[in-house]
């Protein structure tokens, strides 16, 4: 007997992933945040409401659970494993080495009750020490235990998920929390047997990622987006500096379209990034915002007209929800003064997240610098000069033009029997 999908599952669009036949379905279920004792009825509402791609990784301390859960929907009859799509990633603990990146694929997969993953993703492009056998890795990380970011490092890793994919145990590969400079260095690597087919970052209307998307379309690859409704419910280590973070379903651009449309904040945030082409992986572990997020979705996104989406093009401003989390939030100048620099220190050990140094920018830990001007030749010097002097001249010989003009108008009236004006 052949089954039916949902009327959701059915109607989600799918955006291809690179030269292969595979596809990522566009909405899919976010596990990020998740606490293991909700997942399982979070799980069963999302498939029930059409749900079929999921978005896991080790970090997130749920991937047991989630496999459970979906392991018993596919023993009820509810879904089968080809219906769906599990997304997993390397966390950075793992991605220092061969060993260890093929032995956390191996605990995700036993996790997760499946023989394979949909897409595997490079949780962040760089590595931290693996701690000695025995010894617990504490939290946060110790300093000397960051390794940063390294293009040759990124590039090995990479083989090790090339050789991943060939096994069939992982069927897509990616990267996440890139920025568009490191990817396109890594792009740009000659010896690529397996392209990237995703790569996953933050994005929603206050962060549009523009320029990335706009490389990764260059280069077929999809862009999911995660917190695309500015993660209002994210953990406490983001929260430093709650004051300065705006709340983006509050925004009266995203307030007026949906008041047009009958339609929530959270459908217009998500139906925008719908139309400009990315996945979704929306979470929440209510019932109801579960399947609103999803249905509603669907219903908003094809009616958005342009002006709408102009309006929401409008809101970027380069706004970071999870930064506090990834670094620490005090500026490179606090280290001026010892009361700053303790202050400083409490904040660097209680959020650093991933940062390798001290002070760390978030464009630090996300990208490299952009490239710096070329410096000016004294050839160009010499033009740019020439160039100020024959304007400075040609300024002057106007305005000596139009004196001389007018004093000859002066004098002609002058002799004509006419005051002179």
């Amino acid at each position: 007997m052949k089954r039916t999908l949902p009327g959701a599952a059915a109607a989600v669009p799918a955006l291809p992933l690179g030269p292969s036949a595979g596809q990522i379905p566009q909405i899919g279920f976010g596990t990020w945040g998740l606490q293991p004792q909700e997942v399982s009825t979070a799980i069963r509402a999302a498939v029930a409401a059409g749900y079929r791609s999921f978005d896991c990784a080790p970090v997130y301390q749920n991937e047991r659970q989630v496999g459970e859960t979906l392991s018993a929907l596919i023993a009820e009859g509810v879904v089968t494993r080809s219906e769906l799509f599990i997304t997993s990633k390397v966390p950075p603990a793992d991605a220092c080495s061969q060993h260890r990146t093929e032995r956390a694929l191996r605990q995700s997969l036993h996790d997760l009750r499946t023989g394979y993953v949909d897409l595997y993703l490079i949780h962040w492009p760089f590595c931290v020490r693996s701690p000695e056998p025995g010894r617990p890795r504490p939290w946060p990380l110790p300093l000397e235990d960051q390794l940063g970011y390294s293009a040759e490092q990124l590039r090995e890793e990479w083989r090790t998920i090339e050789a991943l994919v060939a096994t069939r145990a992982v069927r897509h590969a990616g990267l996440a929390n890139i920025g568009e400079r490191r990817l396109a260095k890594f792009l740009a690597s000659p010896d690529l047997a397996v392209r990237p087919a995703v790569v996953q970052v933050e994005l929603h209307p206050y962060n549009q990622m523009r320029a990335l998307r706009a490389l990764c379309a260059s280069h077929g690859i999809a862009v999911t987006a995660y917190s695309s409704l500015g993660s209002p419910a994210r953990p406490a280590k983001y929260q430093v500096q709650a004051d300065a973070h705006p709340l983006l379903l509050a925004d009266p651009a995203i307030t007026q379209v949906a008041t047009a449309h009958g339609a929530s904040a959270a459908a217009v945030a998500l139906g925008w990034a719908m139309r400009r082409g990315v996945a979704l992986i929306p979470k929440s572990a209510h019932r109801e915002r579960i399947a609103s997020n999803l249905a509603g979705t669907l219903a908003l996104a094809p009616s958005l007209s342009p002006g709408d989406l102009a309006a929401i093009d409008a809101l970027e401003r380069g706004h970071h929800y999870l930064a506090a989390g990834w670094r620490c939030a005090c500026p490179a100048s606090a280290w001026a003064s010892a009361p700053a620099r303790r202050e400083c220190d409490t904040c660097f050990f209680r959020c650093r997240g991933y940062a390798w140094k001290r002070g760390q920018s978030l464009q630090e830990l996300l990208d490299d610098a952009p490239p710096p001007l070329p410096p000016v030749g004294l050839g160009a010097a010499l033009l740019l000069l020439a160039c100020c002097c024959a304007l400075v001249v040609c300024k002057a010989r106007r305005h000596a033009v139009s004196r001389d003009a007018a004093h000859e108008v002066v004098r002609r009236l002058s002799f004509g029997g006419m005051p002179p004006i």
